[in-house]
């Protein structure tokens, strides 16, 4: 088999080659032009404005009354979870309580497009939701006890990472065409240096991979001199067929929270609480992608990106009570500053070499595993709440918050913000508003059923796109656009004594622009995920 580099200084050599840039090719010009935007950036580079957004992320989970509200009880506290939305809540308590709640939930992803639907991907797993200790002190300067302390710490799965997806769609593009436009300026010299290239700060691993694995060649002008452009095997040799593709996902991980909370009560009127957050997130993701040309060669690629980070947040909250029947709350939580760190690594082959037979041709070729460490302010958030207190026969809580999604920040390892991507980012992402309902009904005494719902808006706009740094060691393209999501609950619980039990159900839609690599036309991505949680507690 000819070296790499006789096989492409042959093609250097072809006089007057034209580059081929219709339809999908136009959009890789823009690609290209965004691209050399971007700053000299050393290959340890590899978070994005995606990633930036991903450590703020956070649905609603908690205990199973909690969570069968929907999560409306920032004005009503008496619920552990208020812990981590608001921390006056634990300050409603006339009693200590230890609490534990136990997760089951499965995630139905499906891809689809105006004329295709793809399988619907499940995914099952189980965790530990919530565990709590609520500790209360009344004191004061008279018989009625009116002034009153709690002390809580308490663990929560904020985020759960873990869903698959799959699709096989046909199309007139391809990735090749994304990673020749993704190459420009990068030469062919340095992609073909197999002793220096991984380590050659200018020169990005996705150039590396497709260049070795013959997905584009390079481009000359009138005079047979490199043009520092690059042509694609689809250009080249398939330019307006169709082609078949396929690919797979499956992400992993969670987002947890540690904490130690503090609240007062003055009166039974005006509650005030703190509460001191230590973050933990967790992320991976694989990709594999396929694709098939009508000349019987094909390529695959293989992507494998992890991250993780601790942060610390600080939330303060309040509640006020002005009438038996009415509870006002608000808080507030700081941004979570988060020390991250990610890393990557991949794969390429491909028998795209028209030199040799389909049985021999293929190339392959595998990347260092990378690392990067980086640092993210997430977003900070504001909540407001209003309770309505039913009685004994239960309540009705209304609740509104906004996060500062457009606030976030990404620091490289040296704690230098990034100008370039930041701009972008800003001008990209959206704050989000959600509104959350709920309602508890008790029949009887010892008997509560639970209704709730709650809407959030979208964190994107529809414009929006990934960042791809030229010189970058990350190889997974893949993006989605938030499109929004919606939630229904229901529970039901039962206390007997000190003892109560609860249970909730949660279903779960989260909709996704799902992109497969920059300019390719988008996909819709649904995604459902079910919950079931079962809470025990015990006041003493």
């Amino acid at each position: 088999m000819p070296s790499h580099n006789k096989i492409h200084n042959e093609v250097v050599k072809e006089k007057g080659e034209k580059r081929i840039m219709k339809k999908f090719g136009l959009k890789i010009l823009s690609l290209i032009f965004v691209v050399g935007l971007c700053p000299a950036i050393l290959q340890a580079q590899c978070l994005t404005n995606y990633d930036t957004y991903k450590f703020g992320q956070q649905d609603l989970n908690g205990t199973a009354r909690f969570v069968a509200v929907g999560g409306a009880m920032g004005a009503l506290g008496g619920d552990a979870t208020t812990i981590f939305y608001n921390p006056a809540g634990i300050g409603i308590y006339r009693s200590s309580e230890i609490t534990a709640s136990l997760n089951v939930h499965w995630d139905n992803a499906t891809l689809s497009t105006d004329n295709y639907k793809g399988p619907t991907e499940r995914r099952v797993s189980a965790n530990l939701e919530n565990i709590a200790y609520v500790g209360h002190w009344d004191f004061g300067y008279s018989e009625n006890k009116e002034y009153g302390l709690s002390f809580g710490v308490a663990y929560n799965r904020m985020k759960n990472f873990d869903r698959n997806g799959r699709y096989g769609i046909t199309k007139n593009y391809s990735k090749t065409q994304f990673l020749a436009g993704d190459a420009y300026g990068q030469s062919p010299e340095a992609l073909l240096d197999e002793k220096g290239r991984f380590s050659n700060p200018n020169i990005g691993y996705r150039a590396i991979l497709g260049f070795s694995t013959f997905m584009f060649d390079p481009t000359v002008d009138s005079e047979g001199k490199w043009d520092n452009g690059y042509i694609s095997y689809y250009d080249k040799n398939c330019q307006g067929q169709f082609i078949s593709s396929e690919a797979t996902f499956s992400e992993s991980g969670h987002a947890d929270e540690f904490a130690v909370s503090f609240a007062g009560n003055i009166k039974n009127i005006f509650y005030l609480g703190m509460s001191f957050i230590c973050n933990y997130t967790s992320y991976s993701r694989i990709d594999k992608y396929y694709e098939y040309f009508n000349d019987n060669r094909q390529l695959s690629t293989l992507s494998k990106f992890d991250e993780s980070g601790t942060a610390f947040t600080y939330k303060v909250g309040f509640i006020l009570r002005p009438t038996s029947w009415l509870r006002i709350g608000g808080a507030y939580h700081t941004p979570s500053y988060y020390n991250a760190r990610s890393s990557n690594y991949s794969e390429a082959s491909s028998n795209l070499d028209l030199q040799k037979a389909p049985a021999d041709a293929y190339g392959s070729i595998y990347t260092p595993t990378n690392s990067e460490r980086a640092y993210i302010n997430a977003p900070m958030k504001a909540i407001g709440s209003l309770g309505f207190v039913l009685g004994k026969y239960g309540f009705i809580g209304l609740e509104y918050q906004w996060n500062n999604e457009s606030g976030a920040v990404l620091n490289d390892n040296t704690k230098f913000n990034n100008q370039a991507i930041m701009e972008k980012y800003k001008t990209e992402v959206v704050d989000t508003h959600t509104a959350r309902i709920g309602v508890e009904i008790k029949p009887i005494d010892a008997f509560s059923v639970r209704l709730g719902g709650g809407y959030r808006t979208a964190a994107n706009k529809s414009n929006a796109s990934r960042w791809y740094y030229t010189a970058d060691t990350r190889t997974d393209v893949s993006y989605t656009n938030d499109k929004g999501s919606y939630y229904v609950t229901a529970g039901l619980g039962y206390r007997l004594g000190r003892h109560s039990i609860d249970l909730a159900y949660m279903w779960h839609v989260t909709n996704y622009n799902y992109f497969e690599f920059g300019g390719a036309v988008p996909m819709n991505l649904r995604d459902v995920n079910n919950q079931f949680l079962i809470s025990y507690a015990v006041r003493f």
